[in-house]
């Protein structure tokens, strides 16, 4: 199972990949996610092999890998459970009014399958959401800055 959602957000890729490579903020903005924490001491900064606790409304508390990390143009980062593999993948690439944002989330595995199947819907509402997020704190970041130049 995969849920795509894209947005097109006036902003740059430079400005877009600092708000969501900040995950530990990602409550300030959206409201699918409540808290993220670092599981490495001093682990500053979103790089491969970063590893992430985040909770979410109504679901356990889940702990993301970071497997990918191409700045300014994509992270992915994947949770693992016994039978399952669940893979959130976030992509940016520039567009001619700004940027084109890509989140997806699949899973992988029999029990992936099936958890997919069940959270679907949920998982569909969550993704949707965090783009709309995205695109408005990233855009409001923008206005707020010409503002003060």
């Amino acid at each position: 199972m995969q849920t795509v959602e894209r947005v097109i957000i006036t902003a740059s890729p430079a400005a877009i990949w600092q708000v969501l490579t900040d995950v530990e903020r990602w409550p300030t903005w959206t409201p699918t996610v409540l808290d993220v924490q670092p599981l490495a001491p001093n682990g500053h900064g979103l790089k491969v092999g970063a590893r992430y606790r985040v909770t979410q409304p109504k679901l356990r508390p889940a702990v993301y890998e970071v497997t990918e990390c191409a700045p300014h143009q994509a992270f992915t980062w994947i949770q693992k459970a016994p039978g399952a593999t669940m893979i959130a993948d976030h992509r940016l690439s520039p567009f001619s009014s700004g940027t084109e944002v890509e989140l997806s989330f699949s899973t992988e595995g029999l029990l992936g399958s099936i958890l997919g199947g069940v959270y679907s819907k949920r998982i569909a509402d969550y993704i949707r959401t965090e783009a709309r997020s995205l695109k408005q704190h990233c855009e409001s970041r923008e206005v707020a800055k010409t503002r003060v130049s």
